[in-house]
């Protein structure tokens, strides 16, 4: 059997990181990671579904209410996110969870994190925005607060010279957005790391002194490798049902892998601007993410809200609707053509949620996702459409809802699934990512962080990557 000294799954800021640390440090490092290695030629300026299921997977909550995306190629999610890399406010360690505990290790704050966000900033180039780079989407978010005397300001990227052509989510044909794959990922391979694409891998377990991946190919086939250590990240869908597929394996496993699934406080609406009181935009134009965010509600609420640039399949997939109307209908047909192209804001606010939802794998194995409307959840988002309104109302704009029976809260940030702890009876890994009762065997992604991040979780996952893989690195040579 092939042996390594680490086995890595997934290619995500939650892999590649470790990847390189490891690497540097003299080990042998192999990464499994599921999608292809796509490069600027592969991705397309297209929101066709058949496209985007290439370098994304989408996974609908078990009551169809809602939905999670997460990436499927190399680099994962750094490829087809928005670009948005912010650091978690100080307040975001402060969380409690679902039953009033405090949610983060005592040991984790924005101060233990503060070194480690220093360096992810220094390899992927991010930066704050210049106003120039300020799509006019994101100019007219910025009006509606300086209206209401509150503020606004540019968010931070790992972008050059970005073009505004409006495809962020869809991979980067300009090669702008400094994913993982402009910096970790190369780095890493100069120093000896091999990345094993389209490895779908199906167990983990104990074997020799370490670990056996079990892993299929795209072609039908299966591999396996062996690994003195291995670090599973996945991201916060994935891993904990990777872990549950091996359960049988992996005796003493928690019984909170899959809980406390996080949506990272994610609410997302649309404002329907007044006729001839904003300038003119075109909707769909410029970044995914139209660089503008606001912390105004964030002392009362703990929410920061942002603004996007949708585009038309977005829209589609959406039931954006008046409250009291419907999603269908001539009428709202005739709504949407008037409004779209400038009369349509879309806003996301990200909050500090405890996790309710839970990740389980069906009889084949794979992972089914719910996200129930607890009371909690449902108090959140009536209070976070209570700020739409305020804003709307204060601008002359009505909120639109967008889900048939209230507004969609899930999509691009899960968290929480294996979540660190100081106590191994509450938690599935310790403070060093480190599998309660698996000696060996580490978690990096985003499925370890125990709370919400109160902005987009890339950078805080990153960071926490590098917290841990700079203690790994020192473990030596097994």
């Amino acid at each position: 059997m092939e042996r390594h000294d680490w086995v890595i799954v997934g290619s995500g800021f939650g892999g590649c990181i470790p990847a390189l640390r490891l690497a540097q440090a003299g080990a042998s490092v192999v990464v499994l990671e599921r999608g292809r290695r796509n490069t600027a030629k592969d991705f397309r300026f297209s929101w066709d579904p058949r496209y985007l299921l290439t370098i994304v997977k989408a996974l609908q909550t078990e009551d169809f209410s809602s939905f999670f995306r997460y990436g499927n190629t190399l680099g994962g999610g750094s490829v087809v996110f928005s670009g948005a890399m912010l650091r978690a406010p100080s307040e975001a360690f402060d969380a409690l969870d679902e039953e009033g505990a405090p949610a983060w290790p005592a040991s984790i704050d924005r101060a233990a994190l503060d070194p480690h966000f220093d360096t992810v900033e220094t390899m992927m180039g991010v930066r704050q925005a210049t106003w120039d780079e300020v799509p006019k989407t994101g100019a007219v978010f910025a009006m509606l607060f300086d209206r209401m005397g509150l503020t606004c300001d540019r968010g931070r990227f790992p972008y050059e010279d970005c073009r505004q052509c409006g495809f962020c989510e869809a991979g980067c044909r300009f090669d702008r957005k400094k994913s993982l794959l402009f910096n970790y990922i190369p780095a890493a391979e100069e120093q000896g790391a091999q990345f094993r694409t389209e490895a779908d891998v199906r167990t983990v377990a104990p074997h020799d002194g370490g670990f056996r991946v079990r892993y299929a190919t795209s072609a039908g086939g299966a591999g396996e490798v062996w690994g003195r250590r291995v670090i599973v990240a996945a991201n916060a869908i994935e891993t904990p049902a990777l872990l549950l597929r091996s359960a049988a394996d992996l005796p003493g496993l928690s019984e909170h892998v899959g809980l406390h699934l996080n949506n990272n406080g994610d609410v997302a609406w649309y404002w329907m601007l007044p006729e001839g009181r904003f300038p003119e935009f075109v909707h769909h134009k410029g970044r995914t993410n139209a660089v503008m965010i606001s912390y105004a509600y964030w002392a009362e609420h703990r929410i920061s809200i942002h603004t996007g640039c949708p585009p038309p399949a977005v829209i589609s997939g959406l039931d954006i609707h008046r409250e009291g109307g419907l999603p269908w209908g001539l009428e709202h047909k005739r709504l949407m053509h008037s409004i779209y192209r400038n009369r349509m804001l879309g806003a996301l606010a990200i909050g500090l949620v405890p996790g309710w939802g839970r990740v389980r794998i069906d009889g084949d194995g794979n992972a089914k996702a719910a996200l129930p409307m607890t009371e909690g959840l449902r108090a959140y988002i009536n209070r976070v459409v209570g700020v739409a309104k305020e804003i709307g109302e204060a601008n002359g704009a009505e909120v639109l809802r967008t889900s048939k029976d209230g507004y969609e809260h899930a999509d691009a940030h899960p968290l929480g699934t294996c979540r660190m702890g100081d106590d191994p009876a509450r938690s599935v890994v310790d403070p060093l990512g480190q599998v309660h009762g698996q000696p060996g065997l580490f978690i990096t992604d985003g499925s370890t962080l125990p709370g919400g991040t109160g902005v987009n979780p890339s950078l805080t996952i990153a960071a926490n990557a590098e917290r841990i893989a700079a203690h790994l690195a020192t473990l030596g040579a097994p």
